[in-house]
Order: structure tokens, then C-alpha cells, then sequence
């Protein structure tokens, strides 16, 4: 029950309206933060949200996929990561993939609508210099050259030097998750720092890549910790945000929790929507625990997904995932092409949805 010693809950479209009035950080942190906590109906947030995605989106949808350049033997404890060498979950550590193998799984993601290829490897990062740090350039590089798709990548903690020669050989985009807000971080991470993560964000950022940070939710986190993740993207700018959904595996620390309720993942990627609505927002791993429901992840905001193998835990066919598109009447959009700007609706047409949507409880759908 909410707080009688709150002040009224702010109603979703009239933040919505002040978003495309051009009021970008319309959605303030307390207000987040309720919304995520259950206050509000359900049906009227993702309204709101949906608004925001057409307005920014479209019909498009970003699809992205990515492929294990290095799998397992990560010496970072991360709770909720299968390829942690601290924990026995049966990922057994591979070398790094060969650049033709890499171009392989490129030219895949592109056939099935991928636009980008991230290159993941499970190392505490990519040391100046080293072999392995050569590895990614060469297979970057040969992405770049196939070209089927962009190149991707999310290798941990990497220097700015060497981030300028990931860059030279073609990489466009990085990816370095900040998990949850800062306040929870150390409960599923000791082994580096909050701000070890930022600073390679923001050296990502002053080199013109463009930058790819998100989290992960179900891991034990309250609704506080969130909003602060979602206040954290929003002050560093960032340019997608993949969210996950925690798919726990036996072995790491974070097994045996229970997947969230569906409707409580609409929920948070509506909130997440109202509050970052110039970002492209993908659902990742965990997308499957909505049942269901799923299609619906459009509705409440979300304005992309990964699609392919994940890195050890299972997704939906990509059959199945192209044939949702298709039922939805969705495109795939071009990684990384130019959006509009958000900007108003006409005002009866703007008002109209507002009213419909609010009298039958229902999301906002073309």
C-alpha cells in the first residue's frame, strides 16, 4: 500500500507530455523509484512508455547478437556469471576465437537481421600490449572487413589507448554493463569497483564510441537500487541499454533465485523507458521469464532485443523471434542509424491516446 505521507503519485502521461515537450529529466528520482516499487497502474505506465518508444522509434526495432570471443575462466567473482572461474557451473575456459570464426558468427547475426556482432570475452579486461589485446583487434578488424555487420564488444576493463586501437580497426560500439546501482554493486561484486566501470564508459565516450551499459534485475535488488541504476545511465548518456533478467545458474551464488513476475519486468522496462527515452532499451537474457506476455515487452517501451545464442544461457529461436516481428508489423532498424528526436504528437492525437488509453486500463499500440 502506498504512503498516505507521500505527495500524489505524478501520472505517467502527464511526465510523458513533458518529455515531448522537450523536458527530458521529466521523470524525477523519487517518482522513479515509486513507480518501481508497484505504485501506479501497470496498464497506464506502459501507455506512457509506448508513447515515448514511437515517438523516438517508430515501427523499428533494434536487433543485435553477439558471440563468446573468450569463454569462461574469468577471474572476477560477478554473482551471477556462469564463466567466473571462482565457481564450478561446467563452462570449461576456451581459447579466443579465431577471426574467421568471428566473421562466421557475423555473417549469421546478419542473415537473421543483426545489425551488430558484440564480441564478448570473459576476462578481467584486455592488458596494453598483449596477445590477447591483438586477438579482438584482428577479429574487430575482420568484421569491419566482411562486413555483414558492425562490431561490438564488451571485454571488460580496457585502457583508452587501447580502446583508440579497438576503434582504428572498426569497433563502433562498447559495451561494460553497470549491473545494478551503486549501492548494491558490492553485494554481487568485490573484485574491482563502480567507478573502475565508469571510467571505462566515459573513455569509451571521449573517443567517440559509442556506448552500450545496462543491468541486470532479479538478483535481490530493491526498487531504490533500480532507479539509481536507471539515474546513473541517464547522467552518463549512454547510448543503449540492454536489460537483463537474472537466469541463475547452479554454481554461482546468485542460484536458486526466483525468476521476477512478469508483470513486474513490464514494469521496470516502462519505468526504464520513461526515464532514459532517447536510448535504444533491448531486452537480453531473461527475456523468456515473461511467458507470455512477452510481446508485450514493445508496449511497455523496450525498443529492441538480442537475438541468437546468448553466451551460456538459452534464448528463444531466432525463427520464433523474427516471426513475433513480423505479427507485430516491427522492422528491424540499422544499428546505431540516426533517430529522430522525440518530439510532440499533434495535440488532439496526443490527447486522444492519452484518453483511451487511461479509460480501458490498456497499453498504447499502433
Amino acid at each position: 500500500m502506498a504512503d498516505s505521507t507521500l505527495a500524489p503519485l505524478p501520472s505517467p502521461q502527464a511526465i510523458a507530455e513533458r518529455i515531448l515537450a522537450g523536458e527530458r529529466d521529466a521523470l524525477d528520482g523519487a517518482t522513479l523509484t515509486r513507480y518501481l516499487a508497484g505504485e501506479g497502474d501497470l496498464w497506464e505506465l506502459m501507455a506512457a512508455a509506448d508513447r515515448l518508444r514511437r515517438a523516438r522509434f517508430g515501427d523499428s526495432v533494434h536487433l543485435c547478437s553477439i558471440v563468446n570471443a573468450k569463454r569462461g575462466g574469468c577471474p572476477e567473482d560477478c554473482g551471477f556469471c556462469a564463466q567466473s572461474r571462482r565457481y564450478n557451473t561446467g563452462v570449461e575456459p576456451e581459447r579466443f576465437l579465431e577471426p574467421a570464426a568471428i566473421v562466421d558468427a557475423s555473417a549469421r547475426a546478419g542473415e537473421v537481421g543483426s545489425s551488430a556482432l558484440g564480441l564478448v570475452t570473459a576476462t578481467r579486461g584486455l592488458e596494453d600490449g598483449s596477445r590477447a589485446l591483438a586477438q579482438i583487434v584482428a577479429g574487430v578488424r575482420a568484421v569491419r572487413d566482411a562486413g555483414h555487420t558492425e562490431a561490438h564488444a564488451s571485454l571488460g576493463f580496457v585502457s583508452r589507448d587501447a580502446l583508440a586501437e579497438l576503434k582504428e580497426a572498426g569497433l563502433t560500439e562498447l559495451n561494460h554493463n553497470l549491473e545494478s546501482g551503486r549501492a548494491f554493486f558490492s553485494k554481487i561484486v568485490s573484485t574491482h569497483t563502480y567507478d573502475a566501470r565508469i571510467q571505462t564508459i566515459r573513455d569509451a565516450q571521449a573517443l567517440g564510441l559509442r556506448t552500450c551499459v545496462g543491468g541486470i534485475f532479479g538478483m535481490g535488488e530493491a526498487p531504490e537500487d533500480r532507479a539509481e541504476l536507471a539515474l546513473e545511465l541517464r547522467a552518463l548518456d549512454v547510448d543503449e541499454v540492454p536489460l537483463n533478467f537474472l537466469v541463475d545458474v547452479e554454481g554461482t551464488p546468485l542460484a536458486g533465485r526466483e525468476p521476477l513476475e512478469p508483470r513486474a519486468m513490464l514494469r521496470i522496462i516502462a519505468a526504464f523507458r520513461l526515464a532514459l527515452p532517447r536510448q535504444n532499451i533491448f531486452l537480453a537474457a531473461g527475456r523468456h521469464h515473461l511467458g507470455q506476455l512477452l510481446p508485450l515487452m514493445f508496449s511497455a517501451g523496450a525498443s529492441g532485443m538480442m537475438i541468437g545464442d546468448f553466451l551460456t544461457t538459452p534464448n528463444r529461436t531466432v525463427d520464433d523471434d523474427l516471426e513475433l516481428l513480423e505479427m507485430l508489423g516491427l522492422q528491424a532498424q540499422v544499428c546505431g542509424a540516426p533517430r529522430p528526436e522525440l518530439a510532440a504528437e499533434p495535440r488532439p492525437a496526443a490527447r486522444a491516446r492519452a484518453e483511451v488509453a487511461s479509460a480501458r486500463h490498456l497499453p498504447v499500440v499502433a
